[in-house]
């Protein structure tokens, strides 16, 4: 039976065996896991974090962007709102290549971007007063 809404689990560990209806929520692990709710019985993952899915719980959970099926034989497309399941159209082929070359982007980008950091952390406010007064006043520090 088509599931239209879901209970927020929050988990640890992923269980094993998945229920309908349950959004099984691992804030340890970054994840969300359900079932499909067009009740195809297929799991589905959805890792958290800047290139992947937000996931916003004010009392019911939201995520997003939307949850596109389309490398199962189902194509579901759905959004996950208030707890409630908002069905948008299957998702084409197409549409499934743009959007996993779009999360490939975002990767990438995320990955470039924290990489960047690491080998070139942003300097402490001391660090970029010093090297201002160093430019204006010179290295001696003194006149």
């Amino acid at each position: 039976m088509r599931t239209d809404y879901f209970k927020p689990c929050f988990v640890e560990f992923v269980p094993a065996r998945l229920d309908p209806g349950i959004l099984y929520i691992s804030l340890e692990y970054a994840t969300v896991s359900h079932l499909c709710p067009c009740a195809c019985g297929n799991r589905v993952v959805t890792p958290l974090g800047p290139a992947d899915w937000q996931l916003i719980f004010d009392g019911s959970v939201s995520l997003r962007p939307s949850i596109g099926n389309g490398q199962i034989a189902c194509r579901s497309h759905y959004f996950i709102r208030g707890d409630r399941v908002i069905w948008a159209l299957p998702m084409t082929r197409e549409q499934t290549r743009r959007a996993q070359s779009r999360d490939k982007a975002a990767l990438v980008a995320q990955t470039a971007q924290a990489t960047d950091i690491a080998v070139n952390p942003p300097a402490s406010a001391w660090a970029r007063i010093t090297s201002f007064l160093r430019r204006r006043f010179g290295s001696s520090g003194h006149r």
